[in-house]
């Protein structure tokens, strides 16, 4: 038996006097999973995050959140953190009391509460910070304190807007790195404009333009990498196709091969050794391509 989706939409569109804001959207998020969504300006996808956040009713289709209906039963919110693109902090209060407000509003109370505010200051490494004010904190650590309270009581969704928008590359760095460490146990959606966001952390994502999703991409962790040997022991490529990891391999003459492999690189690198590796370029997938074509 195929397992439920954590978050399943289907044919979800929604209209405002008469335009159409998004149209046919369909998404199923699974456990572990991180999805992007690519959106150009305009794009619809505010509407799609609203929608799937349940702070918004669709005109036509619905979202199933472990297969109950969110809009019929609104208490599957519950189950969602949102990360808003504005975060929602109180300036004048310190981190831990805006955690603590987050966590009151989701229900959270007593023992709970202070639990599960240590939790989400472990994990975005808040520790040195609780006690400050919110207007005292670098766009970094306020970010991370927005994903904080998204977090307070330990949704099984999580969807992110923007989430590293306006951080300086530092920043955005170790906020993508702390969100690769909490997602395994959950579902998520990540929208961003930022196309390193994106090839860094999703395992997919789609493409939204003008309120329609024009393409979806895999982007399996599966790369393109290119090697070139000095001594190959054979001729063909079957050499490599039996190395551990190693899916696909062409030749492209004068010792360079064309690889696809979900290896790590350096065990790579360590098994093309005794062949006298001269050169090994890993390619990420891109996703500037992908975004050109699909708009084009």
């Amino acid at each position: 038996a195929m397992s439920t989706p954590l978050l399943q939409a289907t044919g979800l569109s929604r209209s405002d006097q008469g335009r159409t804001r998004l149209a046919d959207f369909d998404l199923s998020l699974e456990r572990g999973e991180i999805v992007g969504l690519l959106g150009v300006n305009g794009a619809g996808k505010s509407t799609a995050l609203s929608l799937l956040s349940g702070s918004l009713a669709p005109s036509r289709g619905e979202v199933r959140i472990s297969g109950k209906n969110l809009h019929t039963s609104p208490v599957m919110r519950q189950h969602i953190g949102l990360l808003p693109e504005r975060a929602p902090l109180y300036p004048q209060l310190t981190v831990e009391e805006n955690l603590d407000f987050a966590g009151r509003l989701r229900g959270l109370r007593g023992k709970h509460l202070s639990q599960a505010r240590e939790n989400v200051v472990k994990q975005l490494d808040l520790g040195h910070f609780q006690r400050r004010l919110c207007n005292r904190l670098s766009r970094g650590m306020a970010q991370r304190t927005a994903v904080a309270q998204a977090l307070i009581h330990d949704p099984d969704i999580l969807i992110l807007d923007e989430p590293t928008a306006g951080l300086d590359p530092a920043q955005a760095q170790e906020l993508r790195d702390l969100l690769g460490h909490i997602a395994p146990t959950r579902a998520t959606l990540l929208a961003s404009h930022i196309l390193e966001d994106m090839e860094q952390l999703c395992c997919r994502v789609m493409v939204l333009n003008q309120g329609r999703r024009v393409a979806q991409q895999q982007l399996d962790h599966a790369r393109s990498i290119r090697v070139r040997l000095r001594q190959p022991p054979e001729q063909g490529t079957d050499f490599l196709t039996r190395l551990p990891g190693v899916q696909q391999a062409q030749a492209q003459g004068d010792g360079w091969y064309q690889i696809t492999a979900n290896a790590p690189v350096e065990d790579l690198a360590s098994q093309l050794a005794p062949w006298g590796l001269l050169a090994l370029i890993p390619a990420r997938y891109s996703l500037q391509s992908l975004l050109a074509e699909s708009l084009s």
